[in-house]
């Protein structure tokens, strides 16, 4: 483990103390670990501040959205600087103002705010050894004024995509920027391919996977000797989760219907996914469960032989490592963020396209395998989990930046 380190870590999405807040706890996961670490841990939460006729749009259109993209429309985000914590870390929220979505801040707003931050670090004597950010925007251009302000500091950028649109937010400048860090990091090896080929093979990187509460990991095997036929799907109910291709796989996989289904989550596709269900006759193969608690969905999956999940635009899941953590067989989308984590045939499947067809032919084949081979593969699986627990992940993450 790294000696004590200061650590700065900004980011333009980080739960607010908000018991409605529905978004990401991926940068808190990472943050709370080195808390526990014994490192010393201070969150900037940039968040973008639009005009006000931005969220009477977002309140009216919020369901709609999150149906087609699944991003949170916050409808009363505070206009004032805060300081709080979550568990036990402390976050800095700064609003930072915006006029156009996915274009860059303005001059003067990324200067104040980078001025106020850096007025209450020093209130506190903190002099960060490691700045790192996720999220392009605004955390690029934080990442080059903390860089010359702190020389000796050591910067990291964590892409959650394959980091196009830092070309389309800071063009003619963005060159300048990206020298500015030292390392890079990469929530999946798909997108540290697609940036390679568009900007540059990094000198220093790594792939930031997440993890998960060691206590989430299965002690015994999974037992598989009657087969796979009890199914799970756990995430927001929205179109790129693409839950209804599951539902058409498993109809045409298992033409007698001698299957379960249980969808744990909510969201503005559900009405649509229960009528399907009527309309295919599946009324009783198929249970949905709601939203549940964080325990409440292991105890679920646990329950399960087999998880399915071909969302696109998958920076990674935490999901997909707890259903294998539980031993469960896995299925994953090819070329999305857990390509790499699950070797197709060997810990987990992965299916070539987000296509009915294909991923029938992906539950057909598991449905053939013999006992013996569902067990190999359910063993892998708990196997390759074991590396990926909250405190391995947060301790790689660190020490590949130091």
């Amino acid at each position: 483990m790294a000696d004590k380190k200061n650590i700065l870590l900004l980011t333009s999405i980080y739960p607010m103390n908000d018991p409605l807040y529905d978004g990401t706890m991926i940068c808190h996961f990472f943050a709370r670990e080195w808390v526990k670490q014994g490192h010393n841990v201070r969150v900037v939460h940039f968040m973008s501040l639009f005009p006000r006729p931005y969220y009477w749009v977002g309140h009216l259109l919020g369901g709609y959205i999150a149906s087609k993209t699944g991003c949170i429309t916050y409808s009363r985000p505070s206009r004032h600087c805060l300081r709080y914590k979550v568990e036990d870390v402390p976050v800095l929220y700064v609003p930072v103002k915006k006029y156009i979505p996915h274009r860059n801040f303005s001059k003067s707003s990324v200067q104040e705010s980078f001025s106020w931050v850096c007025r209450e670090l020093e209130a506190e004597n903190f002099v960060p050894d490691v700045v790192t950010g996720h999220f392009p925007l605004p955390q690029l251009e934080m990442l080059y004024l903390f860089k010359h302000r702190y020389q000796s500091v050591k910067t990291c950028m964590v892409l959650h995509d394959e980091g196009s649109q830092i070309l389309t937010a800071y063009p003619g400048q963005f060159k300048k920027y990206m020298d500015a860090i030292d390392v890079w990091g990469f929530r999946s090896r798909v997108f540290k391919s697609q940036f390679e080929e568009t900007f540059f093979a990094p000198t220093k990187s790594f792939i930031c996977y997440s993890g998960i509460p060691g206590s989430y990991l299965s002690q015994s095997d999974k037992n598989l000797t009657r087969g796979i036929h009890k199914f799970v799907f756990v995430g927001d109910l929205i179109q790129r989760k693409n839950v209804d291709v599951i539902m058409k796989a498993l109809h045409n996989a298992f033409p007698s219907h001698d299957f379960e289904f249980h969808v744990v989550g909510s969201g503005a596709e559900e009405s649509r996914l229960r009528n399907m269900a009527i309309q295919m006759q599946m009324s009783s193969q198929i249970v949905f469960h709601g939203k549940k608690k964080r325990n409440e969905v292991q105890q679920i999956v646990e329950q399960s032989d087999c998880f399915v999940m071909v969302s696109y635009r998958e920076a990674f899941g935490l999901v997909y490592l707890e259903a294998m953590a539980k031993g469960c067989i896995t299925v994953g989308l090819k070329g999305q963020g857990i390509d790499g984590v699950i070797i197709d045939g060997v810990n987990g499947f992965l299916c070539a396209t987000d296509q009915v067809e294909d991923l029938a032919d992906v539950l057909k084949k598991i449905r053939s395998l013999h006992t013996d081979q569902l067990q190999s593969i359910s063993q892998k699986a708990r196997e390759t989990v074991m590396n990926l627990t909250d405190e391995n992940a947060a301790e790689h993450y660190l020490n590949s930046i130091l």
